[in-house]
């Protein structure tokens, strides 16, 4: 157990999740806030549900507050045309510099998704959104929402399957919730001035009353408590497994899925909204993680062919990628996805023999006359002669930051590995664990 995880069992006391999951009842967790009778709990506890009309909508907040934990609610939202109106779900704790942790599902007509909105402010500070729309109706039955919040990360679920990751980069500078406890908050509200298509359609109040409906709510969490500790004497491996939490590979792979199957935003590749580059904060934006990747990936499953009319080709089952250059064209490839930040590797073995005149490129970058870009380019050389390894690294379309090798090896022999690690502090070009080049953004 990392000393992160210590810490937090030492300032918390821990809920049993076998207890709570079993038999929690509704009007012993959560208090109804406002309303005027619309929020409602029934069957013994075990259901509540949420109402809004014209005049009010309505809202509950739990007893506790909590300090990381793994909680779990079913949902059932609206049915029908719900646009306008908004079923929040979200942890919280209070005042200017809160935390915060968001599920928001904004209503549409009827037959068009719901947008699930994510979000996570730290010190007050949000402006993190990925929204999604869903593999299934949300209106038809009652469907698991989670939260996994923890000293590493916070893992948002959709019955179990994790649609957003958002880690702790405290590291980089970037504030992470973990000091403030928090309540759970839920409400069913009027939010026809954006929440559908940014307000264009407004909330047909002849549908009114709207309905959500929630049940089966788990809290396996640290409740902070001046009476009581939480520490490996009061828990078990199982019960606080999810302070270590993390997703395996079949869970990234899941991750990947749904954000490039059902993802409608991210504020990370919002460039329009950031005009003038992006804050530090998007550091912490979920990208395909290097070392992944690097562990067993496939050619044609991470990359497309883009020109050179069968010159490129992939073989060995995924595991060798080839480019050819004869007097008619070339040839090249480019990376299916985009990435905000990382460590990317490539091994290359380079044209033997006489190559002067070629030049292979291996290179990171963006789009339109305000790219950037990081360059690796192979200048070859007549037979005997060494390669000449140039570096250039653009950022708003301007470049001229050019620096060039000659290698310590013979690049033709074999394959060697070329190295590039992008965060928001520095760019290094490395070469087989040699540090080529290290620059300090500009």
């Amino acid at each position: 157990m990392d000393s992160s995880s210590k810490l937090v069992l030492v300032m918390c006391f821990m809920i049993s999740a076998f207890g709570i999951a079993i038999g929690a009842k509704f009007d012993q967790e959560f208090d109804i806030t406002w309303g005027d009778g619309r929020a409602k709990i029934l069957n013994n506890g075990d259901l509540l549900t949420l109402s809004l009309d014209k005049i009010s909508g309505s809202a509950f907040q739990s007893k506790n507050e909590y300090l990381f934990g793994k909680i779990d609610m079913q949902l059932k939202l609206v049915s029908g045309n719900s646009a306008g109106t908004v079923t929040a779900y979200y942890l919280s704790s209070q005042g200017p510099t809160h935390d915060e942790i968001d599920f928001e599902f904004l209503g549409n007509l009827s037959g068009d998704p719901y947008t699930l909105h994510t979000n996570v402010f730290s010190q007050g500070k949000g402006n993190r959104e990925q929204q999604f729309h869903l593999w299934f109706d949300p209106t038809a039955d009652f469907h698991t929402y989670s939260i996994t919040w923890n000293p590493q990360r916070i893992i948002f679920y959709v019955d179990g399957t994790p649609i957003r990751e958002y880690k702790n980069s405290e590291s980089m500078g970037v504030s992470y919730p973990k000091n403030q406890p928090m309540r759970i908050y839920s409400s069913l509200w009027n939010a026809d001035d954006w929440a559908t298509r940014g307000g264009l359609v407004k909330t047909d109040w002849i549908q009114a009353p709207f309905n959500a409906s929630y049940r089966n709510f788990s809290a396996n969490a640290c409740i902070p408590s001046s009476s009581s500790s939480c520490n490996s004497n009061t828990t078990t491996s199982t019960s606080n497994s999810w302070l270590n939490e993390e997703l395996d590979n079949t869970s990234q792979e899941r991750l990947k899925w749904v954000q490039k199957n059902y993802m409608v935003y991210n504020y990370c590749t919002d460039s329009k909204r950031f005009p003038q580059g992006f804050p530090l904060v998007l550091v912490i934006c979920f990208m395909i993680s290097a070392f992944c990747i690097a562990i067993g990936a496939k050619f044609d499953q991470e990359f497309d062919i883009t020109w050179g009319d069968g010159r490129a080709k992939i073989l060995n089952n995924g595991d060798l990628l080839t480019l050819s250059l004869d007097k008619i064209s070339g040839s090249a490839f480019q990376s299916k996805n985009e990435y905000l930040f990382g460590k990317i590797d490539m091994q290359l073995k380079l044209v033997p023999g006489n190559s002067a005149g070629t030049v292979t490129a291996y290179y990171l970058s963006s789009q339109g006359p305000t790219h950037d870009e990081i360059d690796f380019e192979f200048l070859g050389n007549l037979s005997g002669d060494p390669y000449t390894l140039h570096t250039n690294v653009f950022s708003q379309g301007k470049g001229n930051r050019e620096q060039q090798f000659h290698l310590w090896f013979d690049p033709t022999a074999d394959f060697h590995t070329y190295s590039i690690t992008w965060n928001p502090q520095r760019i290094m070009q490395i070469l087989c664990g040699w540090n080529a080049d290290s620059r300090i953004q500009e």
